[in-house]
């Protein structure tokens, strides 16, 4: 019976993983030296939620329609809510191999929650973290009950405001609840007959975002001496030993994946776009704000305002088009002028040093063209490669830059590119790059199903 393990370390980050950290890592290093290895270039954007679902449904984030971890339900309205599996409407590689009569184990895929019935098992969990209904969160229900006897309860998907957390309390958190994550695979993996497993480790992100300025020597708070300097790497160190412990349960012959779905790499600070696109007269609030405060969609007047955004890493523009948004006001023939002052202008903002960014932008005409096109950003931009971060959720900031959002601060945001890594008894070492879009067909080529003539990427290796 052909079995396909996979692994998912989150924001898993190639310079290191595949450089000098390789030879402390014997697990990661084994694979490597005996399998078929690449970087794996992630979703724009490389959004932990747009790159897993795009990754294991073979679809870009056009076709799945997850472009960030908010999402309107229709165009009546400028609201926008926290997404759930309800948002994904394609299949997830597990769901097309129970479509062929193969069992899957999935734990901790994000947006998952609800589950959705397929052959086999899960541990989901909410990205609304307080909203938590463990009954939802795991596929049979009846699962729940044999996981909190036999291991004493179904961990969660995150620890809570980590960003809140002094730091020996993030590593601590992190490591007690990574451990349980793995506790929690290896009984399912020992105790069901499952012929493709699809695990996550969330938590490499949240020490990913914590402790990376202590690792990067171009980074502003770059301390060589501080005592976290080694934080990072110990953590990975740890994730190598808990990924030996789930390869040393698995049958002979089991081929085997480790993934991430984007890497990370400094931020500076952030741009305060919706206060740049009141400044420039693109948006206008019914009232003027004398004071910083919070950002609230009910705050502006739509009769008078071309474009709005959001996103907290990478912006995402949208133009108020009539035809389209309920009170919109930009006429058709005007769009793709106004899209390109857009960029025209934004480009010229300058880092908080007075340095020129190296932007890039995304026009929807050129980039987004599938099944939810009208639903996708009509820009997304990168500010210096997203080394510099959007701000939407505070406006009346002093200044043109922020480094906090309402959730707080990041000194790390992410990057463009993840690793990957199978092992399937044809290695092929080193071969460069891939694409996100390859994973989910290269995995049902594996478990020898037919892959479905709508998925966007090719069989890795061949």
């Amino acid at each position: 019976m052909v079995k396909v393990f996979t692994l998912g370390i989150d924001g898993a980050f190639p310079e290191f993983v595949f450089g000098e950290w390789l030879n402390e890592l014997p697990n990661i290093k084994k694979l490597v030296e005996n399998g078929t290895y690449a970087k794996l270039n992630s979703t724009v954007p490389p959004l932990s939620v747009t790159a897993w679902n795009s990754i294991l449904t073979g679809k870009s984030p056009v076709n799945t329609g997850l472009f960030e971890y908010i999402q309107r339900k229709n165009f009546e309205s400028y609201d926008f809510n926290i997404i759930t599996s309800f948002n994904l409407k394609e299949k997830q590689v597990w769901r097309i191999a129970s479509d062929h009569g193969k069992k899957s184990i999935v734990c901790y895929a994000l947006l998952t929650w609800p589950t959705k019935p397929f052959d086999g098992w899960m541990i989901s969990d909410s990205l609304l973290g307080a909203s938590r209904d463990t009954h939802k969160s795991v596929y049979p229900p009846e699962l729940q009950e044999e996981l909190e006897r036999e291991i004493g309860e179904v961990p969660p998907l995150d620890v809570a405001d980590f960003r809140n957390f002094d730091k020996k309390q993030t590593i601590d958190e992190v490591y007690k609840l990574t451990s349980k994550h793995v506790e929690a695979m290896k009984y399912l993996i020992k105790n069901k007959n499952w012929d493709f497993f699809f695990g996550l480790l969330p938590l490499s992100d949240r020490m990913n975002h914590t402790f990376w300025k202590y690792i990067d020597p171009g980074h502003r708070e770059y301390d060589p001496d501080s005592e976290f300097k080694d934080t990072l790497k110990d953590f990975y160190k740890f994730v190598d030993g808990k990924l030996g412990e789930l390869l040393e349960l698995l049958d002979e012959g089991t081929k085997t994946i480790v993934l991430s779905d984007h890497g990370i790499q400094r931020m500076h600070t952030r741009i305060n776009l919706t206060d740049w696109l009141i400044d420039n007269g693109y948006m206008v609030l019914k009232e003027p704000i004398s004071e910083k405060t919070g950002f609230s969609f009910d705050m502006v007047d739509w009769s008078k305002t071309k474009a709005f955004a959001i996103g907290a890493y990478e912006g995402q523009i949208f133009i108020n088009l009539k035809g389209k948004e309920s009170q919109g006001i930009v006429e058709e023939e005007d769009y793709d002028e106004l899209v390109d002052e857009l960029c025209k202008r934004m480009d010229e903002i300058k880092g908080d040093d007075g340095s020129e960014l190296k932007n890039t932008f995304f026009k929807k005409k050129d980039h987004f063209h599938g099944k939810f096109e009208k639903e996708a950003p009509d820009i997304i931009i990168y500010f210096d490669g997203m080394q510099y971060g959007c701000n939407n959720s505070i406006i009346g900031n002093e200044s043109k830059w922020n480094p906090a959002t309402k959730r707080g601060i990041d000194d790390a945001t992410h990057s463009l590119q993840g690793i990957f890594i199978l092992n399937n008894g044809k290695p092929k070492g080193d071969i460069n790059e891939i694409s996100y879009l390859d994973v989910a067909p290269t995995i049902l080529n594996e478990l020898e199903i037919e892959i479905p003539e709508d998925m966007e990427g090719k069989i890795i290796g061949q």
